[in-house]
This record gives C-alpha cells, structure tokens and sequence, in this order.
C-alpha cells in the first residue's frame, strides 16, 4: 500500500469510527422523543407496543444515519483527492486537513499537498453534501500559510497543528503519521517570540 493510500484509508477510519456509547445514547434520545410525539399525538393508543416501535425505529435511524455519514465522508474526500489530483498534475501527496469538535473528528474543507518539493494548503468551494468542489484556492507554505507547532491527540491517532493563514489563527489536524509529521514540519516557520 502507498502513502496516499493509507493516509486516504487512516482518515476514513478516524472520521467514521463508532463510538458505541454515542450511538446508543443517539438511539434512546430519538426514542424517547418519537414516544413523545406519539403520546402527544395519540394519547389514548399509547402503548408498550408504541414503545418497542419507537425503540426500533430510534435505533433504525441511528444506524442509518451513521452508514449515510461514512458515505458522504468516503465520497467527499474521494473528490478532494481527485480535484487536487487533476488541478495540480505534478501532486506527490495530498493530506486532508481534519477538525474535531468535541469527540467529532469532521473532514474539513481543505488539506495539504505537496508538489515539486513546495508544500501548499489546498481551500475547496463546496457547498455542504455537494459530492465535488465548485472551485478552490490555492495557498503555498511561506508567506500567507505559515506552520508553528505539532502536538499529538492523546486519544485519537491524529497530530495537531498551530498555524496561520493570512495572518490568523488557524488550527487544523491531520492523521498521525511519522512520514507525513516529517514532510509538513520541514516546512514549519520557526515561532516568533515577542518581548
């Protein structure tokens, strides 16, 4: 397997990994607000059996909304790579960016590639649930994408990074990965200390 390969396969299994206590609790709350919705809406047929369907239909939906999730991730970062891959021929590697909000780890709408030796930040126009970026900008490694430091997820199996893009904060992740830590942080901007 190359690089690209399992970058590609690793990010897809930290954005869509299970979490069986998240969705357990996903399935009781949509239980329990199915069952109120049917006891408000039919107090008087409210039943045990009302119940086990609204159990059966909270976790129904519980896993079908995680199986639509995965898909959407697979298919958009498919496209990322394929975009990046077509606007830039010479493409040695493409790294997707990531964002974790709270336990969520969400496929961000941008990543990393290296080409001719130059590392570049690649922002896509991708309107939510499209499947293939309307546009996108390119950003090189130097004057207005600049990276400071790495860190490690205690948790998850991603590196942290602090940088700036057109002088703000900008904080992404990334799978961690030896090979990939040592081709981005070649490119890291020593930090400026200020007295």
């Amino acid at each position: 397997m190359d690089l690209q390969q399992k970058i590609v396969d690793g990010t897809i299994a930290v954005v869509t990994r299970r979490n069986p206590l998240r969705m357990t609790v996903n399935a009781v709350v949509y239980a329990a607000i199915g069952a109120m919705l049917v006891y408000a809406v039919y107090p008087e047929s409210f039943d045990v059996t009302s119940v086990v369907v609204c159990v059966a239909f909270g976790a129904l939906y519980t896993v079908l909304r995680d199986y639509l999730v995965r898909r959407q991730a697979r298919a958009v970062l498919a496209s990322h790579v394929a975009y990046v891959k077509a606007r830039h021929p010479q493409v040695d590697l493409y790294v997707p960016m990531l964002d974790k909000v709270g336990s969520a780890v969400l496929l961000k709408r941008s990543g990393l590639f290296l080409e001719d030796g130059e590392l570049a930040l690649e922002a896509f126009n991708q309107p939510p649930f499209a499947k293939v970026p309307k546009d996108s900008i390119t950003v090189p490694c130097g004057v207005d994408f600049r990276i400071f430091e790495a860190t490690d997820d205690a948790k998850l199996p991603i590196r942290g990074y602090r940088a700036e893009l057109m002088k703000n904060p900008y904080a992404f992740f990334v799978l961690r990965d030896e090979e990939i830590a040592a081709r981005i942080t070649s490119f890291a901007a020593p930090i400026e200390r200020t007295e």
